[in-house]
Parts: C-alpha cells; structure tokens; sequence
C-alpha cells in the first residue's frame, strides 16, 4: 500500500504533522465508498465551493474581515478560485457530466433528435463506430476524447442498458435510460454510511469548540491484540452488548422526545457500532 509522505520541517506545527498524517485513513474510506460512482473532478469542485464557504464563516466567527485575499490565505487557493466560488453563492451544484457522464449519454440518446430514429419514434440503433450517427459519436459528444468506446460499452453492457447487436456493421441497441452505477441497497449504505461519519464528526467539532462541561460522549475503545480464530466469537458478544445498549438508548429518546414536531426544536442521537479490519499499518499502535 503507497505510503503518505511528508517532507520534516522543523516550522510545520506539530498539530498539522498529525492532520496531515489522518486524513489519509478518512479519504481512503470515502474513496472505497464513492468510487465508481462519482468522479474525482466532481468531488474535486465541491470541495473547493465547500472549502470556502467554511473559511468564510470561521473568519467571520473569529472577528476577521473575509477577504478574498484572507481567505485565498486560508484556503490555499488562488483569488480568482476564491471569487468566482463566492460569485456562484457556494453553489454545489455540478454538470450531470462530470457527475455520471454514462448516465449523460443514455440521456443524450434518448433526447437528442440527432441520435433518434424519426421512423420508429425512438432512440436509435447506432452503427458502433464511424462518423455521423453513431454510437462512437455520442461517446464523443457525452463522454470525450478521453475514455475509450470499448470502455464505455462494455459498462453500459455490463450494467443492462445497451446490447451489442452484432453483423456485418455492429450496432448498438438502447435497452433502458436508466442508469445505477451501483445497487439500490449499496446507495442506501453508502448514504447511511456518510450521515454516521458526519455526526461522529460533528460531535467531535461540537467538543473542540465547547468547555468541558459542556462536552458530549465521543470515545473508542480497541484492541490490537485479537485472535482472529475468536473474531466471531467476539462479534457475536459485541452485537449482545450494543443491542443492550440500542434498546437502552431508545427508551432515553422516548423519554425526552416531545409528542409533536414544533418550530424550534433540535436533533439529537446517540451511535453504536463495532468496526474491525482496519489495516494496521495506515493506524499504527
């Protein structure tokens, strides 16, 4: 596994050397759950609208006037990143291209009049290469130049939206324009997944900001030192325990929860989880 390095500098703060040295474990867990569906220039142009926007608002909360030059400082990105993101309002919305650039195509063959047959009413069957109306055209025009016909086809055949209709010239054939890069019950994880990681890491924000007393539970217990012969065994104990605990924490909520939903009300929860198969050495004892 590549190995995160950073050049030693002796004026780099200490609480940055260990920054720098985490994120890694939390980017690669993103990754492993993104990848495939969305692309890095999407996540890419996100995070630089979302970088800004929270750097205007800690200036802002520290007392600092939320120059484009001050935040240009803060952010690590150029003044003129920095003003056409403020000039857009922080908005995250992004080109279905750059987002799901299969999904663009199904869409360009079942809109554009240029790739539908007149006669049948209806996208269609496109030879597989040449100029013109052909499938390697509508690759050109959702895609681009840089993913190849076959790679793009062979997805789409893989994922039961287009057939390869093969004779003397290979067509394409449209089945369905409705593209799912990954299942519906792996969206739903996934999505589940971020909401977790964003309140652990709120409650984390939540404590660096607040007196002690004023603190919130955030605390992990593990161990490097388990059998993997007596991993089941000690899965099986774990979900007993959070169950206790599930049940437990439920009752609490019912108890403070009010019977109706009204204006000025906060959310609150509580998490549970076992996790195990990190890799050792992206952690460290």
């Amino acid at each position: 596994m590549p190995v995160v390095a950073m050049q030693e500098s002796n004026h780099m703060p200490e609480e940055a050397r260990a920054i720098a040295k985490a994120i890694p474990l939390v980017l690669r867990r993103m990754v492993r759950l993104i990848i495939g569906t969305i692309p890095f220039p999407a996540i890419a142009e996100m995070l630089r609208s979302i970088y800004v926007e929270e750097a205007q608002k800690k200036l802002v909360q520290d007392g600092t006037n939320p120059t484009k030059s001050a935040l240009a400082l803060l952010t690590g990105l150029d003044t003129r990143v920095v003003s056409t993101i403020q000039d857009s309002e922080f908005n995250l919305h992004i080109d279905p291209q750059k987002i799901c650039p299969e999904a663009m195509l199904l869409e360009t063959w079942a809109k554009d009049p240029f790739f539908h047959d007149e006669t049948a009413n209806k996208p269609a069957l496109l030879p597989l290469e040449g100029r013109g109306r052909s499938f390697q055209s509508l690759v050109l025009k959702s895609v681009g130049r840089n993913i190849t016909v076959k790679t793009v086809l062979n997805k789409l055949m893989d994922s039961g939206n287009v057939r390869l209709v093969s004779g003397n010239i290979d067509r394409v054939e449209l089945l369905s324009v409705f593209y799912s890069p990954i299942s519906s019950d792996r969206a739903i994880l996934t999505d589940i997944a971020f909401l977790e990681a964003s309140r652990v890491l709120s409650a984390v924000i939540h404590n660096m900001n607040s007196d002690p007393e004023q603190r919130v539970p955030q605390q992990g217990r593990w161990t490097y030192r388990l059998n993997p012969e007596r991993y089941k065994d000690f899965r099986l104990k774990a979900r007993r325990l959070l169950e206790k605990q599930i049940k437990e924490g439920e009752a609490l909520l019912e108890e403070f929860e009010e019977p109706k939903k009204n204006a000025g009300q906060i959310t609150v929860g509580i998490g549970w989880y076992q996790w195990s198969d990190h890799e050792p050495e992206e952690e460290g004892e």
